[in-house]
């Protein structure tokens, strides 16, 4: 890790769009609601403490405290997912908190700090802020089951379900984008950003590159030093990520290595670009959307993304293509 600056705005950006845009306006709606009322989790407060800060992790250890920070994010963004299960008598109730989150109005905008100081100031800031509202996450879910809103069993399917995302996310980032020009727009330019809107945990990301392809341009991503891959966003990559072989041939002959390894020759008139994928910027691919897909719903399109094609050793499967595995 290089960008040490890079990495802890991230989590600063992350960290308040959570809690601001997530986290607290459901707390507000369900409160609202009456599912869960302040005595509830005041009452739930009492047998909940921060967690501690990890203390392995020399406070020299600059680098070493921000993947802690990264982690604990991840943590933090996936507890929320699993808070996100409605309650069987109010439908819908966590996710409709847009005048909470002050969408129509900014008097009910929840306020931000401001990330002043010096880098080590703001990590230590940040490690003490993430503490708090995993804090007030747990205190929420213990409410809710106390009161029966939500039981144990229907949080271990929720987690299940969330730790089984993997490269699906990755298709679906890339369906948004294939239907909606204003995600897409904003998922090449800002990356990490984009992919907030879709509910889907970064990880360990960093910064995220997003390479188009189009009908003269197609891109390849590799990680010439080890294997970065932003993995808590896609999943697992290919296993012959990794290989040795493989970065030494794409690097050096990228069109003749996805022609001869993967079997996608492409014309001369189309330039190939590689991408190295680092500890401070992860790369994924945006595939060409397939012909013969108009009128497809997302998830109809996100069936069509292969890991593959995520890292750019094949286009994204065509309509007949699927037709043939579904016989």
């Amino acid at each position: 890790m290089q960008d040490h600056e890079g990495h802890v705005l991230a989590v600063e950006a992350d960290l308040e769009y959570w809690r601001t845009k997530r986290l607290e306006p459901r707390v507000l709606q369900l409160h609202r609601r009456g599912v869960v009322t302040l005595y509830d989790l005041l009452r739930a407060a009492a047998h909940i403490s921060a967690p501690p800060i990890a203390a392995s992790i020399a406070e020299h250890d600059i680098e070493g405290r921000i993947r802690a920070l990264e982690d604990r994010l991840d943590d933090y963004i996936r507890g929320i997912g699993l808070a996100s299960i409605d309650p069987p008598e109010h439908p819908s109730v966590i996710e409709d908190t847009r005048k909470e989150r002050g969408d129509y109005d900014d008097f009910f905008r929840i306020a931000k700090p401001h990330h002043d100081g010096t880098l080590d100031e703001r990590i230590a800031r940040l490690e003490h802020e993430l503490r708090e509202y995993q804090r007030l996450l747990q205190v929420l879910m213990h409410a809710l089951l106390e009161k029966g809103v939500v039981t144990a069993e229907q949080i271990e399917r929720q987690r299940a379900f969330l730790a089984g995302r993997g490269a699906w996310n990755g298709a679906l980032i890339v369906a948004r984008a294939w239907v909606d020009p204003a995600f897409k727009q904003a998922l090449l330019t800002r990356g990490r950003d984009a992919v907030r809107e879709l509910n889907i945990p970064p990880g360990r990301l960093g910064k995220l590159g997003v390479a188009e392809n189009t009908a003269t341009l197609h891109n390849v991503v590799v990680c010439t030093l080890c294997s970065c891959y932003p993995h808590d966003l896609l999943g697992d990559p290919p296993w012959w990520y990794r290989d040795d072989s493989f970065k030494e041939s794409v690097v050096r002959d990228p069109r003749g290595t996805l022609a001869h390894r993967f079997d996608l020759p492409l014309p001369e008139s189309v330039e190939v670009r590689v991408h190295d994928s680092t500890s401070d910027v992860r790369w994924m691919v945006l595939p060409r959307r397939p012909a013969g897909t108009e009128g497809w719903s997302e998830e109809e399109l996100a069936r069509l993304v292969t890991i593959d094609a995520l890292v750019g050793a094949a286009e994204a499967l065509s309509p007949a293509s699927i037709a043939r595995t579904e016989r």
